[in-house]
This record gives C-alpha cells, sequence and structure tokens, in this order.
C-alpha cells in the first residue's frame, strides 16, 4: 500500500477547551473552521444526521491531529479507562518530566521503568479533556 500517514482524528465535547489543553503540550493551531459541506461528515463517516460544529488542526512535530466537535448525533460522554478496547492515548518525550508536569498542574506520580527496553525511563499518564491522554516520557540521563 502507498501513502502516507496524514492525520489522527480525535471527537472533543469543546473545541476551546481541548486546544487550550494541546497548546500547554506545544501543539500549535494550524487550522480551525465549520465544515463547508453539511452532508459531506456523514457521507465520510457513514453516521447517519453526522453533523460538526467545528474542525481543528494541531500540528506538533511531524504529527498532525484533526479534532473534531460534533453538534449531532447525541454524544456517547462515558469515561472511558486505559484498558477499554480503542481507547487511544499520544505520547511526547520531555527533557524534565517533573517540571512539565508542574507546568500542567498534574499530580500524576512518574514511575520508573526496572526494567527491558524502557529501563530507565520515567514516564506518567496526564488526563486531559475528554479523554485526551498524553503519556509524558523522559529518557534516562547518560
Amino acid at each position: 500500500m502507498s501513502g502516507r500517514l496524514q492525520h489522527v482524528g480525535v471527537s472533543v465535547a469543546d473545541m476551546d477547551r481541548a486546544l487550550a489543553f494541546l497548546s500547554k503540550l506545544g501543539f500549535e493551531t494550524r487550522a480551525r473552521f465549520a465544515p463547508f459541506d453539511s452532508a459531506a461528515v456523514a457521507g465520510i463517516t457513514g453516521l447517519t444526521g453526522a453533523r460538526v460544529r467545528e474542525i481543528a488542526y494541531v500540528a506538533r512535530d511531524d504529527y498532525t491531529f484533526e479534532l473534531l466537535e460534533y453538534a449531532a448525533p447525541k454524544r456517547d460522554e462515558a469515561v472511558r479507562r486505559v484498558c477499554d478496547v480503542g481507547y487511544f492515548h499520544m505520547a511526547l518525550e520531555v527533557d524534565c518530566l517533573t517540571e512539565v508536569m508542574a507546568d500542567l498542574g498534574s499530580d500524576a506520580q512518574p514511575y520508573t521503568v526496572a526494567q527491558g527496553p524502557a529501563m530507565g525511563q520515567r514516564a506518567a499518564y496526564i488526563y486531559g479533556p475528554d479523554g485526551l491522554t498524553v503519556e509524558l516520557i523522559e529518557q534516562p540521563r547518560l
């Protein structure tokens, strides 16, 4: 198969809140707009009656995320756990895990990996709005 990864899409309940969280992680908003074709979302997704209020593209490094705030149909806003099928997280490598977590106001407890290929890494999951989950990873100092 030819081609390249273009973006990963994530549905959010509140676009402003999601963009504020991601900007703290170094993501830049590249575009923000209302869909111009109301039939496009339903046509592309196959979800009858689907309408998107707003779409935004955010990028960091060479990765782009498409954020979608749906207006219809009614959303399931149940909290999902990291072990639930289809759960999604992204990982960001940081220079100083303690500093980044303090800047984000996170009280998660970093874990130091004791064995295996990631031995010495410090890592923690932080949870943003709408289930946006980010694993922060600090490589061991040599």
